[in-house]
């Protein structure tokens, strides 16, 4: 789904991995790209270091570029651990700036003589965007809600560029040791596989943010195994009190974002996890190294984990808009149709619908004075096309106003909708970051089954465990608790079900 790269910022461009409160936040708790291969799943609200890098001194590995000859003694512990949890060696160490909060906003805010006209016309475009496929109302300004997730969204950052992590917060807290841990291992993926070329390297804005979902991914891993082995029930404690604390604070801070874009920036992490549990399950730390070596090409890679272990790639799919200028194209991607379906249809109906994908196109363009966009839906067989087909009608159905038409595309179902405009009210349900609950526990019933049963029967015991359970139930406060034991008694069923091959 394209969406305008970040506002300009001085050098470095685009911080890499901007991290939520200390752990991401399950679904539910409240770099940029070329303007011609965007996508509106990309993750645009990345940090932008946009501050005076500090003057560093010590040994130079590569040409501008310094590191100190050894580690800060407060963190010296943690890059041990991410290196025993990763199996890999630091080739140097980094440098770790600890910021006031005046000074992690200084480094993370654009400010807003930095965009020009042009600037500001791509903001207002993708804004419209949204609108057309329902999943923003109003006017909104995206400036202020990406220097608002940069900045109130986000504790670090670590920047391939300098090789730099930037953290805010100057005491060294429990819940400070695990962000740290998050961005080391960062800085330990850099070393090894070149972080900036694996983001740099993507074909597509789809294949951007799977390759950022891999990146995160594997960090968040490393980020729980040291809050499982290394806190002591004390610091647990103090951990989990200063976590619900960042997540309160991040809340209001970014109260005025949609949801929808919130969710854009959540998917790298919510999606990312159990790819990459999926990998380590599977092969250990030597297949998230070759997942860096050979990174996933397309978002259905995290939406479906099984899709990257049986190595699916996306069937090229037609705009066919003939003579109309397009103002963009690119890919819509899995979680782009679902994050769309989802905002109007029951959310396990939309999710349905989206598993069936084999790959899309998406254009921008203008009839009678609005900007609309086109979205084609390519499915694995013919049921699968049929299944999204009736989305789309129930979709353009529920969605306000007369500005969608659900048509056929090279004999696949697409949509045509158009922007109503900022004063239309869409009825903008927000539930994006909620929903994206059945893609992530999708994603680790898919990784915890692959081993015994493979890509298919994966697929066969994720889908099995979901069918016993409701939307819901999974978001329900109130039914956690029996939540778990639930879904254990379904997984024994599916188990034996999926690997004797009945279903």
């Amino acid at each position: 789904m394209p969406l305008p790269p970040p506002p300009p910022a001085p050098a470095p461009e685009a911080a890499w991995a901007p991290t939520p409160p200390p752990r991401v936040p399950p679904p539910g708790s409240g770099g940029r790209a070329s303007p011609r291969d965007r996508g509106l799943g990309v993750a645009i609200l990345g940090v932008f270091a946009t501050g005076v890098l500090a003057v560093v001194t010590g040994a130079v590995d590569e040409p501008g570029v310094a590191h100190p000859d050894r580690w800060d003694p407060r963190i010296a512990d943690l890059a041990e651990f991410v290196e025993d949890e990763r199996e890999l060696e630091f080739d140097h160490p980094v440098h770790v700036d600890f910021l006031t909060a005046a000074e992690y906003s200084a480094e993370t805010v654009t400010e807003g003589d930095a965009l020009d006209d042009a600037d500001r016309e791509e903001l207002d475009l993708t804004i419209a965007q949204l609108r057309a496929v329902g999943l923003a109302s109003g006017d909104v300004d995206l400036f202020q809600v990406i220097n608002d997730v940069s900045d109130g969204g986000t504790l670090a950052f670590y920047t391939p560029e300098d090789e730099r992590v930037r953290v805010r917060g100057t005491e060294l807290t429990a819940g400070l040791r695990v962000t740290l841990v998050h961005e080391l291992t960062h800085a330990l993926q850099d070393q090894h596989f070149d972080l900036g070329g694996v983001l740099d390297g993507a074909a597509d804005s789809s294949e951007s943010v799977a390759r950022r979902g891999l990146a995160e991914g594997d960090a968040l891993r490393v980020e729980d195994a040291y809050v499982t082995e290394e806190l002591s029930d004390e610091e647990a404690a103090a951990y989990e009190a200063e976590y619900e604390a960042e997540v309160a604070g991040a809340e209001a801070t970014t109260s005025g974002v949609p949801d929808s874009i919130a969710a854009i920036f959540r998917i790298p992490y919510d999606l990312g996890g159990p790819f990459v549990n999926a990998l380590f399950e599977d092969g250990g730390n030597d297949a998230v190294d070759d997942a860096f070596r050979d990174p996933p090409s397309t978002e259905e890679h995290l939406f479906d984990p099984a899709s990257y272990l049986a190595g699916e790639d996306a069937t090229d799919v037609g705009l066919s808009l003939g003579d109309v200028e397009t103002l963009d194209e690119g890919p819509f991607g899995s979680p782009g149709w679902f994050l769309m379906l989802a905002e109007r249809l029951e959310p396990s109906v939309a999710f349905d619908a989206v598993l069936g994908w084999a790959g899309d196109a998406y254009g921008v363009f203008e009839r009678d004075g609005r900007t609309c966009v086109r979205t084609v839906f390519a499915g694995d067989a013919e049921p699968e096309e049929t299944e999204m087909r009736n989305a789309l009608k129930a979709f353009q159905d529920a969605l306000p106003g007369e500005l969608t038409e659900v048509l056929e595309v090279g004999g696949h179902p697409a949509i045509d909708a158009c922007d109503p405009g900022p004063d239309a009210d869409l009825a903008v349900v927000g539930r994006s970051t909620q929903v994206l609950v059945l893609p992530n526990l999708w994603g680790y019933l898919v990784g915890g089954s692959a081993p015994e049963l493979g890509p298919d029967g994966s697929r066969c015991f994720a889908g099995s465990v979901l069918d016993g359970l409701t939307y819901e139930e999974l978001i329900a406060p109130e039914a956690q608790e029996g939540l778990v034991a639930e879904v254990q008694g379904l997984a024994a069923a599916a188990y034996v079900e999926c690997g004797s091959g009945e279903r």
